[in-house]
Protein backbone atom coordinates (compact mmCIF):
# COMPACT_ATOMS: atom_id res chain seq x y z
CA UNK A 1 0.00 0.00 0.00
CA UNK A 2 2.85 2.44 1.03
CA UNK A 3 4.51 1.66 -2.12
CA UNK A 4 1.42 2.29 -4.38
CA UNK A 5 1.01 5.47 -2.48
CA UNK A 6 5.08 6.47 -3.18
CA UNK A 7 4.53 5.40 -6.91
CA UNK A 8 1.56 7.58 -7.31
CA UNK A 9 3.23 10.94 -5.45
CA UNK A 10 6.60 10.00 -7.79
CA UNK A 11 3.73 10.02 -10.54
CA UNK A 12 2.24 13.60 -9.61
CA UNK A 13 5.73 15.19 -9.00
CA UNK A 14 6.43 13.89 -12.91
CA UNK A 15 3.80 15.57 -14.13
CA UNK A 16 3.55 18.47 -12.46
CA UNK A 17 7.15 18.88 -14.11
CA UNK A 18 6.27 17.96 -17.49
CA UNK A 19 3.32 20.44 -17.14
CA UNK A 20 5.90 23.23 -16.25
CA UNK A 21 8.03 22.50 -18.38
CA UNK A 22 5.57 22.52 -21.11
CA UNK A 23 4.33 26.03 -20.23
CA UNK A 24 7.51 27.89 -20.22
CA UNK A 25 9.49 28.61 -23.29
CA UNK A 26 10.45 24.89 -24.34
CA UNK A 27 10.25 23.55 -27.58
CA UNK A 28 7.78 22.06 -29.78
CA UNK A 29 9.40 18.73 -29.45
CA UNK A 30 9.79 19.05 -25.78
CA UNK A 31 6.28 20.32 -25.28
CA UNK A 32 4.59 17.32 -27.35
CA UNK A 33 6.55 15.12 -25.79
CA UNK A 34 5.65 16.29 -22.38
CA UNK A 35 1.86 16.08 -23.46
CA UNK A 36 2.23 12.31 -24.40
CA UNK A 37 4.03 11.65 -20.92
CA UNK A 38 1.53 13.33 -19.46
CA UNK A 39 -1.44 11.05 -20.83
CA UNK A 40 0.76 8.02 -20.32
CA UNK A 41 0.84 8.32 -16.51
CA UNK A 42 -2.63 9.68 -16.57
CA UNK A 43 -3.66 6.48 -18.48
CA UNK A 44 -2.12 4.02 -15.33
CA UNK A 45 -3.63 5.75 -12.82
CA UNK A 46 -6.68 5.49 -13.75
CA UNK A 47 -6.18 1.81 -14.88
CA UNK A 48 -4.80 1.29 -11.52
CA UNK A 49 -7.56 2.34 -9.62
CA UNK A 50 -10.03 0.60 -11.98
CA UNK A 51 -7.86 -2.66 -11.26
CA UNK A 52 -8.19 -1.87 -7.34
CA UNK A 53 -12.28 -1.47 -7.58
CA UNK A 54 -13.32 -4.20 -10.20
CA UNK A 55 -15.35 -2.06 -12.01
CA UNK A 56 -14.65 -0.18 -15.60
CA UNK A 57 -13.47 3.39 -15.61
CA UNK A 58 -15.81 6.11 -17.45
CA UNK A 59 -13.02 7.05 -19.82
CA UNK A 60 -11.54 3.56 -20.76
CA UNK A 61 -14.30 1.09 -19.86
CA UNK A 62 -12.78 -1.63 -21.94
CA UNK A 63 -9.56 -1.52 -20.29
CA UNK A 64 -10.77 -3.05 -16.86
CA UNK A 65 -11.56 -6.85 -17.11
CA UNK A 66 -10.16 -8.54 -14.10
CA UNK A 67 -12.51 -8.70 -11.87
CA UNK A 68 -13.60 -10.57 -8.45
CA UNK A 69 -16.01 -13.34 -7.86
CA UNK A 70 -19.36 -11.53 -7.73
CA UNK A 71 -22.33 -13.08 -4.98
CA UNK A 72 -25.33 -11.41 -4.30
CA UNK A 73 -23.58 -9.75 -1.81
CA UNK A 74 -21.02 -7.93 -3.52
CA UNK A 75 -23.59 -7.12 -5.97
CA UNK A 76 -25.97 -5.53 -3.32
CA UNK A 77 -23.26 -3.83 -1.75
CA UNK A 78 -22.40 -1.65 -5.08
CA UNK A 79 -23.47 1.89 -4.86
CA UNK A 80 -24.68 3.13 -7.78
CA UNK A 81 -23.54 6.21 -9.50
CA UNK A 82 -24.61 9.38 -9.67
CA UNK A 83 -25.23 9.37 -13.82
CA UNK A 84 -24.38 6.99 -16.44
CA UNK A 85 -23.38 3.07 -15.26
CA UNK A 86 -20.46 0.83 -13.84
CA UNK A 87 -19.35 -2.13 -14.63
CA UNK A 88 -18.25 -5.15 -12.33
CA UNK A 89 -16.68 -8.24 -13.99
CA UNK A 90 -17.00 -11.69 -12.72
CA UNK A 91 -13.64 -13.82 -12.45
CA UNK A 92 -14.72 -17.21 -13.83
CA UNK A 93 -12.76 -17.80 -16.51
CA UNK A 94 -15.35 -20.37 -17.68
CA UNK A 95 -17.76 -17.38 -17.95
CA UNK A 96 -15.40 -15.39 -19.48
CA UNK A 97 -16.68 -12.03 -20.36
CA UNK A 98 -19.69 -12.17 -17.67
CA UNK A 99 -20.21 -9.44 -15.49
CA UNK A 100 -23.51 -6.96 -13.97
CA UNK A 101 -23.62 -3.45 -15.11
CA UNK A 102 -25.08 -1.20 -12.16
CA UNK A 103 -26.87 1.89 -13.75
CA UNK A 104 -27.84 5.33 -12.00
CA UNK A 105 -31.53 3.97 -11.53
CA UNK A 106 -30.28 1.50 -9.01
CA UNK A 107 -31.29 -1.37 -11.55
CA UNK A 108 -28.30 -3.68 -12.01
CA UNK A 109 -28.58 -6.36 -15.55
CA UNK A 110 -26.20 -8.95 -16.23
CA UNK A 111 -24.31 -9.57 -19.13
CA UNK A 112 -21.93 -11.75 -21.39
CA UNK A 113 -19.29 -9.70 -23.83
CA UNK A 114 -18.32 -12.13 -26.95
CA UNK A 115 -16.24 -11.41 -29.80
CA UNK A 116 -17.49 -12.99 -32.93
CA UNK A 117 -16.19 -13.17 -36.30
CA UNK A 118 -14.07 -10.03 -35.21
CA UNK A 119 -16.64 -7.89 -33.96
CA UNK A 120 -17.29 -7.61 -29.99
CA UNK A 121 -20.75 -7.65 -28.88
CA UNK A 122 -22.73 -7.82 -25.55
CA UNK A 123 -25.46 -10.10 -24.95
CA UNK A 124 -27.89 -9.11 -21.87
CA UNK A 125 -28.59 -12.10 -19.85
CA UNK A 126 -30.70 -10.66 -17.22
CA UNK A 127 -32.10 -8.16 -14.32
CA UNK A 128 -30.94 -9.12 -10.69
CA UNK A 129 -32.36 -9.88 -8.42
CA UNK A 130 -35.04 -11.68 -11.14
CA UNK A 131 -31.81 -13.41 -11.93
CA UNK A 132 -29.92 -14.76 -9.33
CA UNK A 133 -25.79 -14.63 -9.48
CA UNK A 134 -25.26 -18.35 -9.84
CA UNK A 135 -27.75 -19.01 -12.14
CA UNK A 136 -26.86 -15.91 -14.53
CA UNK A 137 -23.09 -17.13 -13.99
CA UNK A 138 -24.48 -20.68 -15.28
CA UNK A 139 -26.22 -19.03 -18.41
CA UNK A 140 -22.81 -17.22 -19.35
CA UNK A 141 -20.85 -20.32 -19.38
CA UNK A 142 -23.93 -21.41 -21.54
CA UNK A 143 -23.34 -18.54 -23.60
CA UNK A 144 -19.77 -18.81 -23.88
CA UNK A 145 -20.28 -22.51 -25.10
CA UNK A 146 -22.23 -21.50 -27.94
CA UNK A 147 -19.84 -18.79 -28.67
CA UNK A 148 -16.74 -21.17 -29.08
CA UNK A 149 -18.95 -23.32 -31.07
CA UNK A 150 -19.42 -20.35 -33.72
CA UNK A 151 -22.87 -19.74 -32.32
CA UNK A 152 -23.81 -15.71 -31.89
CA UNK A 153 -26.04 -15.13 -29.10
CA UNK A 154 -27.06 -11.73 -29.94
CA UNK A 155 -28.31 -12.26 -33.28
CA UNK A 156 -30.17 -15.78 -31.98
CA UNK A 157 -32.33 -12.87 -29.79
CA UNK A 158 -32.98 -11.23 -32.57
CA UNK A 159 -34.04 -13.84 -34.40
CA UNK A 160 -36.01 -15.02 -31.81
CA UNK A 161 -37.38 -11.49 -31.54
CA UNK A 162 -38.24 -11.60 -35.73
CA UNK A 163 -39.47 -15.27 -35.47
CA UNK A 164 -43.06 -16.18 -37.07
CA UNK A 165 -46.25 -15.77 -34.79
CA UNK A 166 -49.29 -17.67 -35.10
CA UNK A 167 -51.02 -14.81 -36.20
CA UNK A 168 -48.40 -14.71 -39.25
CA UNK A 169 -49.25 -17.84 -39.93
CA UNK A 170 -53.00 -17.35 -40.01
CA UNK A 171 -52.20 -14.65 -42.57
CA UNK A 172 -50.23 -16.66 -44.69
CA UNK A 173 -52.30 -19.03 -44.86
CA UNK A 174 -55.28 -16.48 -45.86
CA UNK A 175 -53.31 -15.09 -48.42
CA UNK A 176 -51.32 -18.31 -49.89
CA UNK A 177 -53.84 -21.51 -49.48
CA UNK A 178 -57.03 -20.23 -49.21
CA UNK A 179 -57.40 -18.57 -52.48
CA UNK A 180 -56.12 -21.57 -54.35
CA UNK A 181 -59.05 -24.08 -52.48
CA UNK A 182 -61.74 -24.79 -54.78
CA UNK A 183 -64.66 -24.37 -52.44
CA UNK A 184 -67.47 -21.67 -52.39
CA UNK A 185 -67.04 -18.65 -50.68
CA UNK A 186 -69.61 -19.43 -47.57
CA UNK A 187 -66.78 -22.65 -47.44
CA UNK A 188 -64.09 -19.98 -46.89
CA UNK A 189 -65.82 -17.57 -44.58
CA UNK A 190 -66.24 -20.62 -42.66
CA UNK A 191 -62.92 -21.57 -42.87
CA UNK A 192 -61.24 -18.50 -41.68
CA UNK A 193 -64.02 -18.00 -38.79
CA UNK A 194 -61.86 -21.46 -37.58
CA UNK A 195 -58.77 -19.50 -38.15
CA UNK A 196 -59.81 -17.07 -35.78
CA UNK A 197 -61.13 -19.59 -32.98
CA UNK A 198 -57.17 -21.27 -33.60
CA UNK A 199 -55.86 -18.20 -32.84
CA UNK A 200 -57.67 -17.05 -29.98
CA UNK A 201 -57.02 -20.61 -28.34
CA UNK A 202 -53.25 -20.40 -28.76
CA UNK A 203 -52.50 -16.64 -29.45
CA UNK A 204 -51.60 -14.94 -31.80
CA UNK A 205 -48.54 -13.81 -30.50
CA UNK A 206 -46.80 -16.71 -29.26
CA UNK A 207 -44.16 -18.25 -31.87
CA UNK A 208 -45.08 -21.05 -34.33
CA UNK A 209 -41.80 -22.56 -32.88
CA UNK A 210 -43.06 -22.66 -29.08
CA UNK A 211 -46.57 -24.67 -30.37
CA UNK A 212 -46.46 -28.08 -29.77
CA UNK A 213 -48.19 -31.11 -29.75
CA UNK A 214 -49.45 -30.70 -26.05
CA UNK A 215 -51.34 -27.13 -26.85
CA UNK A 216 -53.21 -28.57 -29.99
CA UNK A 217 -54.46 -31.25 -27.82
CA UNK A 218 -55.67 -29.02 -24.97
CA UNK A 219 -56.78 -26.72 -28.29
CA UNK A 220 -58.67 -29.97 -29.48
CA UNK A 221 -60.35 -30.49 -25.72
CA UNK A 222 -61.88 -27.39 -25.58
CA UNK A 223 -63.14 -27.43 -29.08
CA UNK A 224 -65.01 -30.85 -28.56
CA UNK A 225 -66.36 -29.36 -25.05
CA UNK A 226 -67.74 -25.79 -27.17
CA UNK A 227 -67.49 -26.54 -30.75
CA UNK A 228 -68.77 -30.38 -30.51
CA UNK A 229 -66.95 -33.84 -31.11
CA UNK A 230 -66.69 -33.15 -35.76
CA UNK A 231 -66.72 -29.74 -35.22
CA UNK A 232 -63.20 -29.55 -33.55
CA UNK A 233 -62.45 -32.41 -35.75
CA UNK A 234 -62.90 -29.94 -38.69
CA UNK A 235 -60.70 -27.01 -37.07
CA UNK A 236 -58.01 -29.20 -36.26
CA UNK A 237 -57.85 -30.20 -40.08
CA UNK A 238 -57.76 -26.72 -40.87
CA UNK A 239 -54.73 -26.34 -37.84
CA UNK A 240 -53.18 -29.10 -39.01
CA UNK A 241 -52.60 -27.87 -42.59
CA UNK A 242 -51.76 -24.34 -41.56
CA UNK A 243 -49.31 -26.12 -39.46
CA UNK A 244 -47.91 -27.90 -42.49
CA UNK A 245 -47.42 -24.61 -44.46
CA UNK A 246 -44.80 -23.84 -41.22
CA UNK A 247 -43.17 -26.69 -42.39
CA UNK A 248 -41.97 -25.40 -46.29
CA UNK A 249 -40.10 -22.00 -46.63
CA UNK A 250 -42.00 -19.15 -47.68
CA UNK A 251 -41.06 -18.16 -51.00
CA UNK A 252 -37.84 -15.48 -50.48
CA UNK A 253 -36.80 -16.99 -47.34
CA UNK A 254 -34.15 -20.14 -47.02
CA UNK A 255 -35.58 -21.96 -44.26
CA UNK A 256 -38.88 -22.67 -43.08
CA UNK A 257 -41.03 -21.13 -40.16
CA UNK A 258 -40.78 -24.92 -38.43
CA UNK A 259 -37.73 -27.34 -39.18
CA UNK A 260 -38.42 -31.18 -39.32
CA UNK A 261 -37.28 -32.01 -36.34
CA UNK A 262 -40.44 -29.67 -34.78
CA UNK A 263 -42.53 -30.96 -37.77
CA UNK A 264 -46.56 -30.24 -37.69
CA UNK A 265 -47.30 -29.98 -33.40
CA UNK A 266 -51.19 -31.40 -34.89
CA UNK A 267 -49.74 -34.76 -36.14
CA UNK A 268 -50.74 -37.74 -33.42
CA UNK A 269 -53.66 -36.03 -31.79
CA UNK A 270 -56.42 -38.19 -31.81
CA UNK A 271 -59.47 -37.40 -34.16
CA UNK A 272 -63.35 -37.45 -32.38
CA UNK A 273 -65.01 -40.98 -33.64
CA UNK A 274 -67.24 -39.64 -36.02
CA UNK A 275 -69.87 -42.10 -36.98
CA UNK A 276 -70.40 -41.57 -41.37
CA UNK A 277 -74.02 -40.57 -42.14
CA UNK A 278 -75.97 -42.67 -43.88
CA UNK A 279 -78.72 -40.80 -44.73
CA UNK A 280 -80.64 -41.21 -47.89
CA UNK A 281 -84.16 -39.90 -49.10
CA UNK A 282 -87.34 -42.13 -49.40
CA UNK A 283 -89.50 -41.97 -52.48
CA UNK A 284 -91.81 -39.80 -50.78
CA UNK A 285 -89.06 -37.54 -48.99
CA UNK A 286 -87.88 -37.33 -52.90
CA UNK A 287 -91.46 -36.42 -54.15
CA UNK A 288 -91.42 -33.33 -51.74
CA UNK A 289 -88.18 -32.18 -52.60
CA UNK A 290 -88.87 -32.21 -56.73
CA UNK A 291 -92.47 -30.22 -55.53
CA UNK A 292 -90.31 -27.56 -53.75
CA UNK A 293 -87.89 -26.87 -56.08
CA UNK A 294 -90.74 -25.79 -58.37
CA UNK A 295 -91.77 -23.22 -56.49
CA UNK A 296 -88.15 -21.65 -55.96
CA UNK A 297 -87.53 -19.17 -58.77
CA UNK A 298 -83.27 -18.96 -58.65
CA UNK A 299 -80.86 -20.79 -60.75
CA UNK A 300 -80.23 -23.33 -57.14
CA UNK A 301 -82.85 -25.18 -58.21
CA UNK A 302 -81.37 -26.37 -61.55
CA UNK A 303 -77.81 -26.78 -59.76
CA UNK A 304 -79.94 -29.44 -56.92
CA UNK A 305 -82.23 -31.01 -60.04
CA UNK A 306 -78.86 -32.08 -61.30
CA UNK A 307 -77.42 -33.38 -58.24
CA UNK A 308 -80.20 -36.00 -57.96
CA UNK A 309 -80.27 -36.83 -61.37
CA UNK A 310 -76.54 -37.42 -61.84
CA UNK A 311 -75.14 -38.38 -58.12
CA UNK A 312 -72.52 -35.54 -58.57
CA UNK A 313 -70.92 -33.56 -55.96
CA UNK A 314 -73.08 -30.17 -55.35
CA UNK A 315 -69.94 -28.18 -55.64
CA UNK A 316 -69.21 -30.46 -58.94
CA UNK A 317 -73.11 -29.31 -60.22
CA UNK A 318 -72.32 -25.74 -58.74
CA UNK A 319 -69.02 -25.06 -61.08
CA UNK A 320 -70.09 -26.81 -64.50
CA UNK A 321 -69.35 -25.06 -67.30
CA UNK A 322 -70.86 -25.39 -70.85
CA UNK A 323 -67.52 -26.52 -72.88
CA UNK A 324 -68.22 -29.65 -70.25
CA UNK A 325 -71.60 -30.75 -71.64
CA UNK A 326 -71.06 -29.29 -75.05
CA UNK A 327 -67.79 -31.16 -76.01
CA UNK A 328 -69.30 -34.59 -76.57
CA UNK A 329 -73.22 -34.59 -76.39
CA UNK A 330 -74.87 -36.87 -73.74
CA UNK A 331 -71.61 -36.98 -71.68
CA UNK A 332 -70.37 -35.10 -68.57
CA UNK A 333 -66.66 -34.17 -68.96
CA UNK A 334 -65.74 -33.00 -65.58
CA UNK A 335 -62.10 -30.93 -65.19
CA UNK A 336 -59.55 -31.91 -62.24
CA UNK A 337 -59.93 -28.88 -60.90
CA UNK A 338 -63.57 -29.82 -59.91
CA UNK A 339 -63.16 -33.06 -58.65
CA UNK A 340 -62.10 -34.56 -55.48
CA UNK A 341 -59.73 -36.84 -56.78
CA UNK A 342 -58.52 -34.10 -58.96
CA UNK A 343 -58.99 -36.02 -61.82
CA UNK A 344 -60.87 -35.98 -64.55
CA UNK A 345 -64.12 -37.57 -64.68
CA UNK A 346 -66.33 -38.63 -67.39
CA UNK A 347 -69.94 -39.92 -67.11
CA UNK A 348 -73.08 -40.81 -69.25
CA UNK A 349 -75.75 -38.65 -68.80
CA UNK A 350 -79.33 -40.12 -68.59
CA UNK A 351 -81.93 -38.78 -70.54
CA UNK A 352 -83.22 -36.39 -68.35
CA UNK A 353 -80.31 -34.83 -67.27
CA UNK A 354 -79.80 -34.21 -70.63
CA UNK A 355 -83.07 -32.57 -70.87
CA UNK A 356 -82.25 -30.68 -67.88
CA UNK A 357 -79.24 -29.09 -69.20
CA UNK A 358 -81.03 -28.19 -72.90
CA UNK A 359 -83.92 -26.96 -70.62
CA UNK A 360 -81.41 -24.91 -68.57
CA UNK A 361 -79.86 -23.62 -72.31
CA UNK A 362 -83.35 -22.38 -73.29
CA UNK A 363 -83.70 -20.22 -70.27
CA UNK A 364 -80.40 -18.76 -70.68
CA UNK A 365 -81.47 -17.61 -74.06
CA UNK A 366 -84.58 -15.87 -72.50
CA UNK A 367 -85.45 -12.05 -72.99
CA UNK A 368 -85.85 -11.88 -68.84
CA UNK A 369 -82.23 -13.44 -68.52
CA UNK A 370 -79.45 -10.96 -66.99
CA UNK A 371 -77.11 -10.20 -69.83
CA UNK A 372 -74.56 -11.00 -67.41
CA UNK A 373 -76.37 -14.78 -66.97
CA UNK A 374 -76.44 -14.65 -71.29
CA UNK A 375 -72.51 -14.28 -71.62
CA UNK A 376 -71.94 -16.58 -68.43
CA UNK A 377 -69.61 -19.77 -69.29
CA UNK A 378 -71.00 -21.07 -66.08
CA UNK A 379 -73.84 -23.29 -66.27
CA UNK A 380 -75.22 -21.57 -62.89
CA UNK A 381 -73.56 -18.21 -63.07
CA UNK A 382 -73.77 -16.58 -59.84
CA UNK A 383 -74.86 -12.68 -59.09
CA UNK A 384 -70.96 -11.41 -59.48
CA UNK A 385 -70.05 -11.23 -63.16
CA UNK A 386 -68.16 -14.29 -64.28
CA UNK A 387 -68.24 -16.08 -61.24
CA UNK A 388 -70.80 -19.35 -60.11
CA UNK A 389 -72.83 -19.25 -57.77
CA UNK A 390 -71.75 -19.05 -54.89
CA UNK A 391 -74.01 -21.02 -52.57
CA UNK A 392 -76.90 -23.62 -52.41
CA UNK A 393 -78.24 -22.12 -48.67
CA UNK A 394 -80.80 -20.32 -49.82
CA UNK A 395 -82.56 -22.62 -51.91
CA UNK A 396 -82.09 -25.83 -49.42
CA UNK A 397 -83.50 -23.53 -46.44
CA UNK A 398 -86.36 -23.27 -49.07
CA UNK A 399 -86.46 -26.82 -49.60
CA UNK A 400 -86.30 -28.20 -45.98
CA UNK A 401 -88.94 -25.61 -45.38
CA UNK A 402 -91.55 -26.94 -47.81
CA UNK A 403 -90.52 -30.59 -48.66
CA UNK A 404 -90.68 -30.87 -44.62
CA UNK A 405 -87.40 -32.56 -44.25
CA UNK A 406 -86.75 -33.45 -40.62
CA UNK A 407 -83.37 -34.12 -38.87
CA UNK A 408 -82.09 -37.85 -39.00
CA UNK A 409 -81.71 -40.16 -36.07
CA UNK A 410 -78.80 -38.96 -35.08
CA UNK A 411 -80.49 -35.10 -35.68
CA UNK A 412 -78.37 -34.06 -38.71
CA UNK A 413 -80.05 -31.99 -40.55
CA UNK A 414 -81.08 -32.86 -44.05
CA UNK A 415 -78.25 -32.07 -46.73
CA UNK A 416 -77.80 -31.35 -50.29
CA UNK A 417 -75.01 -34.19 -50.12
CA UNK A 418 -77.40 -36.37 -49.42
CA UNK A 419 -79.00 -36.79 -52.47
CA UNK A 420 -75.87 -38.16 -53.54
CA UNK A 421 -76.04 -40.45 -51.00
CA UNK A 422 -79.33 -41.33 -52.51
CA UNK A 423 -78.57 -42.02 -56.02
CA UNK A 424 -75.53 -44.82 -54.56
CA UNK A 425 -78.51 -46.41 -52.77
CA UNK A 426 -81.04 -46.77 -55.68
CA UNK A 427 -78.43 -47.68 -57.90
CA UNK A 428 -77.42 -50.51 -55.39
CA UNK A 429 -80.60 -51.60 -54.37
CA UNK A 430 -81.43 -51.57 -58.45
CA UNK A 431 -79.11 -54.26 -58.88
CA UNK A 432 -76.44 -51.65 -60.39
CA UNK A 433 -73.01 -53.40 -59.57
CA UNK A 434 -70.26 -51.67 -56.98
CA UNK A 435 -67.62 -51.32 -59.83
CA UNK A 436 -70.08 -49.35 -61.91
CA UNK A 437 -71.56 -47.04 -59.62
CA UNK A 438 -67.90 -46.31 -58.55
CA UNK A 439 -67.25 -44.82 -61.88
CA UNK A 440 -70.21 -42.88 -61.89
CA UNK A 441 -69.76 -41.16 -58.75
CA UNK A 442 -66.37 -41.25 -59.14
CA UNK A 443 -64.59 -43.23 -56.45
CA UNK A 444 -61.16 -44.37 -57.34
CA UNK A 445 -61.33 -47.09 -54.56
CA UNK A 446 -64.23 -49.91 -54.27
CA UNK A 447 -64.77 -49.08 -50.33
CA UNK A 448 -65.72 -45.47 -51.34
CA UNK A 449 -68.24 -47.16 -53.17
CA UNK A 450 -69.43 -49.22 -50.42
CA UNK A 451 -69.77 -46.73 -47.93
CA UNK A 452 -72.66 -45.36 -50.11
CA UNK A 453 -74.28 -47.99 -51.25
CA UNK A 454 -76.72 -48.21 -48.07
CA UNK A 455 -79.35 -50.96 -48.34
CA UNK A 456 -82.79 -49.53 -47.72
CA UNK A 457 -84.04 -50.18 -43.67
CA UNK A 458 -87.33 -51.24 -45.02
CA UNK A 459 -86.51 -54.48 -46.84
CA UNK A 460 -84.04 -55.14 -44.03
CA UNK A 461 -87.11 -54.75 -41.52
CA UNK A 462 -89.59 -56.93 -43.46
CA UNK A 463 -86.51 -59.69 -44.13
CA UNK A 464 -85.68 -59.21 -40.23
CA UNK A 465 -89.80 -59.81 -39.50
CA UNK A 466 -89.83 -62.86 -41.63
CA UNK A 467 -86.98 -64.73 -40.83
CA UNK A 468 -88.02 -64.54 -36.92
CA UNK A 469 -91.58 -65.47 -37.58
CA UNK A 470 -90.29 -68.73 -39.59
CA UNK A 471 -88.35 -69.02 -36.22
CA UNK A 472 -90.91 -68.66 -34.10
CA UNK A 473 -93.43 -71.51 -35.97
CA UNK A 474 -90.33 -73.61 -35.96
CA UNK A 475 -91.50 -74.86 -32.33
CA UNK A 476 -94.96 -75.47 -33.81
CA UNK A 477 -94.55 -77.72 -36.89
CA UNK A 478 -95.69 -74.46 -38.72
CA UNK A 479 -92.27 -73.71 -39.82
CA UNK A 480 -91.89 -71.87 -43.39
CA UNK A 481 -89.18 -72.37 -45.48
CA UNK A 482 -87.32 -69.51 -46.03
CA UNK A 483 -86.30 -68.29 -49.19
CA UNK A 484 -82.89 -67.97 -50.14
Amino acid sequence: MKSQQKRKQGSGDRLHKINALAMRGATEGERSAATAAGARIQARELREIAEIIGADSPEKPKKAKRGVRLSADVVRKQVAPAKGAVTFWDDDLKAAGFGIRIYASGSRSFFINYRIDGREKRHTIGSFPLWTVEAAREKAKELRRDVDSGVDPAAKKQERRDAPTVGDLIDRYTADHLPQKKCSEQNKKAEKKMLEIIGHILGKNEKVTDIHNGDIQEMHRKLTESNGPIGANRILSCCSKMFSLACIAKIGERQPWRNQAEGNPCRGTPRNPENQRERFYSEQELERIVEALESYPGVGADVIRLVMLTGCRPSEARLARWSEFDHKPGFWIKPSAHTKQKKRHEISLAPEAVDLIESIRKKRNSKKLKVTHKNSEHVFPGDKPGKPIQTLHHVWKHVMEHAKLAPDEDGNSARPYDLRHTFATVGAGGGVSLPILGRLLGHTQARTTQRYAHIDKEPLRKAAEMIAAAIAKAGKGTAETVPS
